[in-house]
């Protein structure tokens, strides 16, 4: 059995073809109309094999090539298509059409599988539109009700339900996933960081994916005049801010080391003026790591951090909670399977966290869960520059074929 890379080569053009902003990176929303026919040409293509394509609690898009006992859980395997805004081509779409690919040569060569095989098409994986991440597989595991998902509004106050329905979209297949109806799911992925790449290694075989603690820290001071306040009597909540900033590295890197990291990715002052100290700093901290002792190791010393320098400067702060999500830990038993098909195929492997956020990590408590990384060039992800190569995901896809159908024999 082997894939082919020429298939692929068009579902990738074809996918992305449809964005809200040609020649500037994809930009392709849940639910939008690019989004709608990038789903129709896997659905498409699904019901060309004859899979039974349906849609599920959430919005995801679900192919299912049966097995000859229908009554066996299924083996999973696919990933998300929406984006980030100008987003790149490979990030989800990567997982998609290996998984199509897989699925494509399982029902041309007859395989036999006992097994059904599962496609999926996961929604609002990136959280672009809706601002909450991962809703399709949180909805479909039951962590979302519809209430919930009437209260998750866009930016024109369109409410997720409503977009579903705006869409054409109703689920067929309304079945809460359980323990027990699912044997594993193995989901490809563009790793988006620089590691297999540095290595020259062509897989990478995720162990977790880590967990997440995002707030937002609020420092208050007192906004005063640039030229008229001597610098001993000022209050200024931007130079507050930036001692805390470079702190946040330092405790993530000097202190903890390991596989934490600690971004500060948003920063805002006010007034905002040239000639006025600023009096109001706001700025987020996202904490990762795939020990969740080591996340809240880390914030806690951030905050502390926080708390002495407002003290010596005379500001006050706040810390909101914007969100927490906990590592996950993927199978031992689907880790050692990707391996060995990888072995089979010549191809070397590493194991590695996921410092990136997937649908695979609201899995596990179902099933089994593994994760397939193929190299990103540069280590670019989310934005237009984002280049995997075609070898890359071809090795991936063999690898993904030789243990889905292990599973599904």
């Amino acid at each position: 059995m082997r894939v082919q890379i020429d298939r692929i080569a068009r579902d990738i053009e074809i996918i992305n073809s449809f964005t809200s902003t040609p020649g500037r990176g994809i930009t392709r929303f849940t639910f939008s109309e690019p989004y709608m026919q990038a789903r129709a040409h896997v659905a498409e293509e699904l019901r060309k094999i004859g899979a039974r394509v349906a849609t599920t609690l959430g919005g995801n898009l679900y192919g299912r090539l049966e097995g000859s006992m229908r009554d066996f859980p299924s083996v999973m395997t696919g990933s998300h298509i929406d984006s980030v805004l100008h987003g790149g081509r490979f990030d989800g779409v990567a997982g998609v059409v290996a998984a199509l690919e897989v699925a494509r040569v399982m029902a041309e060569e007859k395989l036999t599988r006992r097994h059904p095989v599962d496609v999926v098409v996961f929604a609002e994986e990136e959280g672009s539109r809706f601002g909450s991440v991962m809703i399709g597989s949180r909805c479909w595991v039951g962590k979302l009700a519809p209430e919930d998902l009437d209260r998750l509004r866009d930016k024109d106050g369109v409410g997720y339900a409503a977009a579903m329905a705006n869409a054409g979209l109703a689920p067929d297949e309304t079945t809460v996933l359980k323990p027990g109806m699912v044997k594993a799911m193995i989901e490809l992925h563009i790793e988006q960081s620089l590691v297999l790449e540095s290595k020259g290694i062509a897989i990478g075989v995720v162990e977790g994916i880590n967990g997440i603690k995002q707030s937002v820290v609020t420092l208050t001071g007192v906004p005063n005049h640039a030229g008229a306040t001597p610098m001993g009597l000022r209050h200024d909540a931007l130079q507050g801010a930036a001692r805390v900033i470079a702190a946040v590295e330092e405790i993530a890197v000097a202190e903890l080391g390991g596989n934490t990291v600690a971004t500060v990715g948003m920063l805002a002052c006010e007034p905002g003026q040239a000639n006025v100290i600023p009096g109001r700093a706001q700025f987020t901290i996202d904490i990762r790591d795939l020990d969740p002792e080591r996340i809240d190791q880390t914030a806690r010393r951030i905050f502390s951090v926080i708390q002495t320098t407002c003290q010596a400067r005379g500001l006050s702060f706040d810390i909101q909670p914007r969100s927490d999500t906990p590592p996950a830990r993927l199978s031992k038993e689907v880790v050692q399977l990707i391996e060995e098909t990888a072995r089979d195929n010549g191809i070397k492997t590493l194991r590695m966290p996921s410092g990136a956020l997937h649908d695979s990590s609201i899995l596990p408590e179902v099933t089994e869960v593994g994760m397939i990384f193929v190299p990103s060039k540069a280590g670019r992800s989310h934005c237009s520059e984002e280049e995997t190569d075609l070898k890359d995901i071809r090795a991936g896809a063999e690898v993904l074929l030789g243990s889905v159908a292990r599973l599904a024999f």
